[in-house]
């Protein structure tokens, strides 16, 4: 069984696996439509990585006080700020190819500065971990 983000029971496979719901499922399914109508497959690849990345370095950060392998908090915050950069700007080039609307609503939900869409962002990015996970479990499986 490969990966098929085609399949409508692709997110679906996603929460199975982890065992936990997504929370910004909808987008997800939004970014995915794009992926698969402007063949951004590689695009997404990079971003689930990125994504599975910063959620890594998040743990890290929370962490960090009861890690004594953590010398560095602000090298931590840096690589974080870094890759968050990074990971908006892989978002935003694979719906810069969608409807005015799409770009819009992104940019109200995730890319305009706000506390909120920080809080959106990185719920975001914590289920394109998700995805990311899952994906490597399917390409285990073939």
């Amino acid at each position: 069984m490969g990966m098929n983000l085609t399949d409508k029971n692709f997110l679906i496979g996603v929460e199975e696996y982890t065992g936990s719901l997504l929370q910004k499922k909808e987008d997800i399914k939004k970014i995915i439509e794009l992926v698969i109508a402007e063949k951004k497959e590689e695009e997404f690849e990079k971003l689930v990585f990125t994504a599975k990345y910063i959620s890594g370095m998040m743990r890290v950060l929370k962490n960090a006080p009861g890690i004594p392998e953590v010398n560095s908090v602000d090298h931590v915050r840096k690589d974080l700020n870094e890759n968050m950069k990074k990971g908006i700007e892989q978002l935003k080039e694979i719906i810069s190819s969608g409807s005015e609307s799409v770009g819009d609503y992104f940019n109200k939900m995730y890319f305009n500065l706000s506390t909120q869409n920080f809080s959106n962002i990185t719920q975001l990015f914590s289920d394109l971990e998700s995805v990311k996970k899952y994906m490597n479990h399917l390409k285990r499986q073939s």
